[in-house]
């Protein structure tokens, strides 16, 4: 039995994309709050009943395109291969570090708007809890490819620490309006988790 999902109309595809969109383009003009269905709809050059017709509201938009956005990077994150096993010993980024960066690169315009500009705290928290994962995921691929990385905390507060980095340069990174490419980002992050801030660190 075939798994395909069934592909989409394409004009849903275009109307969802429309909204969302318009969506965006309002939260950073006026703030989520303010926005009326009406004025999305009007945005996106549509009616309220076509609206209606695939939202139930503004909040289930805002939802639905959070969920969407956080799926992609789930799947960019996880699609990795055997041939790319990590080798923490040499310092060029590995591809799920780097295809994290290109996903959000390639919806930057999102990213900049709910994570970087709005600061949406639904969004924060959901991100943050993929990028726990993906770093828990890291330290145990660490540690059970050399013996040589051992970790000086409990797991959870390095796992809490970890995430909290990837989200802070991330924004930091969209603020700045992307001034490194995402494979600079990836290698200079994986250095950071991995070897810390300097050369010769006087701490080790």
């Amino acid at each position: 039995m075939s798994t395909h999902k069934p592909k989409q109309d394409p004009r849903i595809t275009r109307t969802h994309q429309l909204l969302q969109d318009a969506l965006l383009d309002l939260i950073r003009e006026r703030g989520f709050d303010k926005l009326t269905v009406q004025q999305i709809a009007e945005r996106a050059t549509l009616n309220r009943a076509t609206f209606y017709l695939h939202y139930r509201d503004k909040h289930d938009l805002l939802q639905q395109g959070m969920d969407e956005v956080l799926q992609q990077l789930v799947n960019n994150i996880r699609s990795q291969t055997e041939s790319e096993r990590v080798d923490f010993r040499k310092d060029k980024p590995h591809p799920t570090f780097t295809r994290m960066f290109e996903h959000i690169q390639q919806h930057s315009k999102y990213y900049q708007v709910i994570l970087a500009e709005q600061k949406i705290p639904h969004f924060m928290t959901r991100m943050t809890e993929v990028l726990s994962d993906f770093a828990s995921e890291g330290i145990s691929a660490v540690e059970s490819e050399s013996e040589a990385y051992h970790l000086t905390v409990p797991k959870e507060m390095a796992v809490r620490y970890a995430a909290s980095a990837f989200l802070g340069v991330i924004i930091w990174w969209l603020e700045q309006d992307m001034p490194y490419s995402p494979k600079y980002m990836a290698a200079n992050l994986m250095k950071l988790v991995i070897k810390g801030p300097y050369l010769n660190s006087p701490f080790q």
